[in-house]
């Protein structure tokens, strides 16, 4: 199961994520650093971190600043082209 989260950055402006929930108790959990060309609903982001959360692992993906769902508020010279 996923579910979509948000939280704030280090330097205010909020941050977009997903975190894949396995189905019984958490063995563990991690944090899923993609590229900065890559956003969290990637597909190669996603099938990583869904099958992590298949075997017990819960796992975290997040947009950076200036990708997908974390562009209000940020600066248009920070914004990542690609």
């Amino acid at each position: 199961m996923a579910e979509r989260v948000t939280f704030p950055s280090a330097t205010g402006p909020m941050l977009a994520g997903v975190i894949d929930l396995p189905d019984g108790p958490a063995r563990g959990w991690g944090v899923f650093s993609h590229g900065f060309t890559l956003g969290k609903d990637s597909p190669a982001a996603a099938r990583i971190c869904k099958q992590l959360a298949s075997d017990g692992i819960g796992m975290l993906r997040f947009d950076a600043l200036g990708l997908g769902g974390c562009l209000k508020g940020v600066p248009a010279d920070r914004v990542a082209s690609g």
